[in-house]
């Protein structure tokens, strides 16, 4: 038989493996054709292991196909078999000569593969003829065990585990050597050193938590750079998963390379960060962020934690913005910047401190009504001045000064006045905010409403006139008069 007629034949259909069947029958083609491959080395045996047709398989085995050819790409009817979760194929294909612990070219196990289907029924007969539980691939040293986490398989981790799967297993860290381009534009490339726990907390797999946090795995164990489950799991949308780490007993003042921690977090996902990467969906969640925030809040978490550098972006897009939630930003600093009441008082219930402010010396007070605050900045991009004068208020009866002043001499009424928060404006100047005060560079609020000041454009050099502003400011002086 021909190599095209063996593709015809064995193609999609059930009809044309009814016929390619037809012809192992037939004792004059038999031989001929499981000796056949195609030119990529394809024999009929793979396609039918790849459609799963065991009655036709068991044919050409007993015909003589051989079990362990591999084609040019290094595929075998049992990585086929694997792939498609089926347990009577492996234990023929087994039967038949192929290895259990065979490897494919990336040194991927086929249990490896079967971890990835959650079928445990064929990982079983693996196990059972001898598969090797912890072998790493080549790549990134993957266990079975990650790869059944990273697809939220809780089922075929419990299975692993029994049989003696390491569940603190850790993946290869890389050293790059940059992180930065010629440009220079900084890049991200991930280092890797991921355990199963830290693979379902990225994906949200719950269940996989759960079974991990009873099999006694590290809750605790962060990857190569510091970042722990539990914000892996807030970062990605999860808080279901989240809370599952907490009841379980992670530690929630576990910190990143940034300070980021599971408040930090959460904050930042209860007013989520705008960008080009598709949002998270959250909606399958039974808990908010708030909720997580609580409970953490609840098993000791510190509210006063403060970012050691400006945590990374979710995005290219959001390079350069938000600049101003850079050393020394908290949660209540992060929530203030987006107005976010809810999330303000549950901090403030615990014990945040309201009056430490960032490297810049910028307050909550500064940052709700809009100091630092550029055109493209993705948090608090869409708060309503309602919301904002409501956390002026909360921060005035924690005793912040309305006339306090960053590092270049802006108080909250130049960041209203540049923003044209016309009624921030309004509310602050009632509240006693000076309309007099020059920043370091000699502007006052009013220079800043007629755009003076800059803030704007690439370089935050350009500045934008806020005409009602500039009038509202001028009727408020001439009052004064």
């Amino acid at each position: 038989m021909k190599p095209v007629t063996i593709r015809r034949l064995a193609g999609s259909t059930a009809t044309g493996l009814t016929l390619l069947a037809a012809f192992v029958t037939s004792a004059q083609d038999a031989s001929e054709l499981v000796t056949t491959a195609e030119a990529d080395g394809t024999t009929p045996l793979h396609w039918a292991v790849r459609f799963n047709d065991v009655g036709l398989a068991e044919q050409l085995l007993e015909a003589g196909a051989n079990a362990t050819a591999a084609n040019r790409y290094g595929v075998t009817p049992l990585y086929l078999a694997a792939l498609n979760g089926s347990s009577d194929l492996i234990e023929r294909l087994l039967d038949a000569g192929a290895n259990a612990n065979e490897v494919g070219s990336e040194g991927e196990t086929v249990l490896m593969t079967v971890a990835q289907t959650g079928v445990v029924e064929a990982a079983d007969v693996l196990i059972a003829r001898g598969a090797e539980i912890d072998a790493r691939e080549d790549w990134h040293g993957q266990t079975a065990l990650m790869w059944a986490a990273a697809e939220g398989h809780s089922p075929m981790l419990e299975r692993l585990i029994e049989a003696g799967a390491s569940v603190d297993a850790m993946s290869n860290v890389r050293e790059w050597e940059r992180q930065s381009s010629d440009e220079p534009r900084a890049k991200w490339l991930p280092p890797g050193g991921l355990t199963a726990l830290l693979y379902a907390a990225r994906e949200g797999c719950t269940g996989c938590v759960r079974v991990l946090a009873e099999a006694g795995a590290n809750l605790d164990q962060t990857t190569a750079e510091e970042i722990s489950a539990i914000v892996l799991a807030l970062i990605n949308g999860y808080y279901d998963t989240a809370i599952a780490l907490l009841e379980a007993g992670t530690d929630p003042n576990l910190y990143d390379y940034t300070g980021r921690g599971v408040l930090y977090a959460a904050a930042d996902f209860n007013t989520m960060p705008m960008s080009n990467r598709p949002a998270p969906n959250v909606l399958g969640n039974e808990h908010s962020a708030i909720d997580v925030m609580r409970l953490a809040l609840e098993l000791g978490a510190n509210p006063n934690a403060q970012l050691t550098r400006q945590a990374p972006y979710r995005s290219k897009i959001d390079r350069g913005n938000d600049t101003v939630l850079t050393t020394g930003t908290t949660a209540l600093l992060r929530a203030a910047k987006a107005a976010d009441i809810p999330a303000i008082e549950l901090l403030l219930e615990y014990g945040a401190d309201a009056s430490l402010a960032t490297r810049s010396q910028a307050n909550a007070l500064m940052l709700a009504a809009g100091l630092g605050t550029a055109e493209q900045d993705t948090t608090g991009r869409f708060k309503n001045e309602t919301d904002i004068v409501d956390t002026i208020d909360i921060m005035l009866g924690q005793g912040i000064d309305i006339n306090a002043a960053d590092n270049r001499g802006r108080t909250a009424l130049h960041g209203a006045a540049l923003m044209g928060f016309d009624e921030v404006v309004a509310a602050l100047v009632e509240r006693g905010a000076d309309l007099t005060l020059e920043d370091r560079s000699g502007y006052t609020p009013l220079d800043t409403a007629l755009g003076l000041a800059g803030g704007f454009g690439f370089t935050g050099g350009e500045g934008r006139v806020n005409e009602s502003t500039v009038v509202l400011i001028e009727n408020f002086l001439e009052d004064t008069k």
